[in-house]
């Protein structure tokens, strides 16, 4: 971040479209996910959503045909988030990288995920993840307020280093409109 970057008052870097052009292609440190791929999430979240996919609840089964039983795909956000708190000093890093481009705007909205598998995500697995900054729009009016589109591809590295899937994803940063 650049010394000419200012802060809004909940931790959202402030700059200038041209500012946050130069962010296009920046990523953001390696860091290992906080916890592992484990079954009471896994369980919990197909319960959830009544999803019967014995790959998430029958663990033999799962075995014989993957080598462990799986995770939900839509589960897959919330096993690379950072914890958002631990003791001893907060969370270990921000949520998202797209809350460090320089840029108009205060708010957030989330417009689109997509998540690319290049293999399942088993119980036990471990990530490590960076993000990089795909694009980021010129400015456009909406009813919401003005703002920029961030796209943003999070990548998932085994534990050999090998892409396990990407989430690209794709916000509205924003000023809200008068009411």
């Amino acid at each position: 971040m650049t010394s000419a970057t200012e802060r809004s008052a909940v931790g959202t870097a402030l700059g200038s479209y041209e500012q946050a052009r130069e962010w296009i292609g920046r990523r953001s440190k390696t860091r290992q996910t906080d916890v592992a791929v484990d079954e009471s999430r896994c369980k919990l979240f197909a319960a959830l959503s009544e999803d019967s996919n014995p790959a998430y609840w029958d663990r033999q089964w799962a075995t014989a045909q993957f080598g462990a039983p799986l995770a939900p795909s839509g589960l897959t956000m919330s096993l690379i988030m950072p914890l958002p708190w631990k003791p001893g000093g907060g969370s270990s890093s921000p949520p998202s990288l797209a809350v460090e481009v320089p840029l108009p705007g205060q708010t957030f909205i989330n417009v689109d995920t997509d998540c690319e598998f290049l293999r399942p995500i088993l119980w036990g697995d471990h990530f490590s993840v960076y993000e990089e900054i795909v694009h980021i729009g010129p400015e456009k009016t909406t009813r919401l307020g003005c703002g920029h589109f961030v796209t943003t591809c999070m990548n998932l590295l085994d534990a050999q280093g090998r892409l396990v899937a990407r989430l690209t994803n794709v916000l509205y940063r924003y000023e809200a409109a008068p009411a």
